[in-house]
């Protein structure tokens, strides 16, 4: 145990990578499986909490990672961490009994509740310990309660993609002489379930679960090495093999490899463009994250076109012409992880949302 303490210290990256694919397989596979052979209540609770529980595995692997490798502790209110746990775990609740409320499953308030109670742990969890007595944690995981960079990155992160679909259909519109624009009638109902729909995601299925490790963990150290380019190409070759359990049933029809090879290299630069633009703020490609995915639910109005999908390819290449995002970033950078940092070094500088230039 002690011999693999030791190598998780000198290789965090490796065994960051390591861990969170042996952990999200042992726990996704399993519960993917089940998921569709039976129908017993029993049964499908182990595969709800063991699949809500698979992906916030990257986040909890960096934070594993992270109190290994920086152990040391500094004083700070318990009573803070506490409140905020307590206020999370409250609101993650609710929006976790509305999701299942308004899901495939339509569960009644009484039991979405009390079946979300555990699962509202992990965001809770997560998010308070940004005021943990580990120092390091802290600092990992300050940018979710005190947001840097400048506020335009973070519309740029919830406006994107709604903005694409909606010129999407207007390029669509123009080429075929379809009403396509005419046609979007946003409905209360649909409104509600795509705000629901952002705020699960945000909160439990690639928001802080995901991006916390993605960005916050990995971009971060791979940027000591490599350009924001190659440490994003990098991320998204890993991810291609961590959602195999996930595509194997999302993409029956075959759009895995014009989804995952076509689309998500320049998705996944973006979401690491944004976490640089906000001098690495974890909170930014979380909201980014959850706009991306609640347009699945806003699909039911504005249905997504080829000329959307262009549009991003597009707007990716302008962000890497425009950052020669091929370009290292300065070792200083917030986004960049210390290349030679020791556990006495580490200290947090309280930040609120910046409105100088990032």
């Amino acid at each position: 145990m002690k011999n693999t303490i030791e190598w998780i210290k000198v290789h965090p990256i490796g065994s960051f990578f390591a861990l969170t694919l042996v952990l999200a397989y042992t726990l996704l596979f399993p519960a993917i499986y089940l998921m569709e052979r039976t129908d017993q209540d029993l049964i499908m609770i182990f595969v709800l909490y063991s699949a809500r529980l698979g992906v916030y595995i990257p986040v909890l692997i960096g934070m594993l990672v992270t109190r290994l490798t920086l152990p040391a502790q500094s004083p700070i209110s318990t009573s803070k961490r506490w409140s905020i746990f307590g206020i999370v775990w409250l609101v993650a609740l609710i929006i976790y009994a509305l999701d299942l409320q308004h899901g495939e499953s339509s569960l009644e308030w009484v039991p979405s509740l009390i079946l979300s109670i555990p699962i509202a742990l992990l965001p809770a969890f997560v998010i308070s310990s940004a005021f943990s007595r580990i120092t390091s944690l802290r600092e990992y995981l300050s940018t979710l309660v005190h947001p840097r960079g400048n506020l335009i990155w973070y519309l740029v992160a919830l406006l994107t993609f709604p903005v694409l679909y909606i010129l999407g259909l207007a390029i669509t519109q123009l080429l075929t002489g379809e009403p396509r624009l005419s046609s979007v009638q946003l409905s209360p109902e649909i409104l509600l379930a795509t705000l629901i729909t952002f705020a699960s995601v945000f909160f439990y299925s690639g928001g802080i679960n995901e991006e916390g490790g993605w960005r916050g963990f990995a971009q971060r150290r791979l940027q000591t090495k490599y350009s924001p380019l190659i440490a994003n190409v990098l991320l998204w070759a890993y991810l291609v093999i961590l959602h195999i359990p996930n595509d194997i049933v999302q993409y029956r029809d075959g759009d895995y490899l014009l989804v995952r090879f076509g689309l998500y290299p320049f998705i996944t630069i973006l979401f690491g463009w944004v976490y640089n633009r906000t001098r690495g703020s974890i909170l930014a490609p979380a909201l980014f994250h959850a706009s991306m995915n609640s347009m699945n639910t806003l699909q039911v109005a504005i249905p997504g076109t080829i000329a959307m999908s262009v549009l991003l390819v597009l707007f990716a290449i302008f962000a890497i012409l425009y950052d020669r995002m091929w370009k290292k970033l300065p070792a200083n950078h917030p986004a960049v992880y210390p290349a030679q940092e020791k556990e006495t070094s580490t200290k947090i500088k309280p930040t609120g949302l910046l409105v100088e230039s990032a």
